[in-house]
């Protein structure tokens, strides 16, 4: 496969062969204008699981979005690794890989079958409250949808025009014990 894993990756520029998987792939969009792409994001994921936080910038985005797909295995190679950013990491991971104008990307079609497709740290339901304002890392949650709200609109702050709102009520596997309610 790659000629290195993730946890091998050292700050600087890397010409090295990493074969990884596109776990998860998102846009970055300004919050002042929606029309505005800052970065794409991805979390990869190498052979053995070990998973690291990639960003796109523009011009790059587009170049490199025609090629990459979700669940995709790719050959990366010549790209820049950095020191993770310090708020909202999607992954545990003391660096991250920034696309570069040289960075090449070639499609894997042998794919192993015990590749790893995805990664997460799940945070127990009563452990949630402790991180409201945490912002290290993001949180993943697995719950049960126990309730879904009706569709009402709302005027939010720096929005000129209303926007609609829904609220989601996740509770615990068992439904009992603490819920959750995440506003959409």
């Amino acid at each position: 496969m790659g000629d290195i894993l993730i946890p091998s990756l050292m700050v600087g520029d890397c010409s090295r062969t990493l074969c990884l998987r596109v776990s998860r792939l998102w846009e970055f969009l300004d919050p002042q204008d929606d029309s505005r792409l800052l970065h794409t994001d991805l979390v990869l994921l190498d052979e053995e699981g070990n998973s690291i936080h990639a960003q796109i910038y523009p011009p790059l985005c587009q170049q490199f979005s025609a090629l990459l797909d979700e669940g995709g295995i790719y050959n990366l190679k010549y790209f820049l690794v950095r020191k993770a950013n310090r708020f909202y990491k999607p992954v545990e991971n003391c660096n991250m890989i920034s696309f570069t104008k040289w960075t090449t990307v070639e499609v894997v079609l042998q794919i192993p079958p015990a590749f790893p497709a995805c990664t997460y740290n799940l945070t127990p339901i009563d452990q949630l409250q402790p991180r409201v304002d945490y912002k290290e890392y993001f949180t993943d949650v697995l719950g049960v949808v126990s309730v879904i709200s009706r569709v009402s609109s709302l005027r939010t702050r720096g929005r000129q025009a209303e926007v609609m709102k829904r609220t989601v009520t996740i509770s615990n596997a068992r439904d009992t014990g603490p819920t959750v309610d995440v506003v959409l």
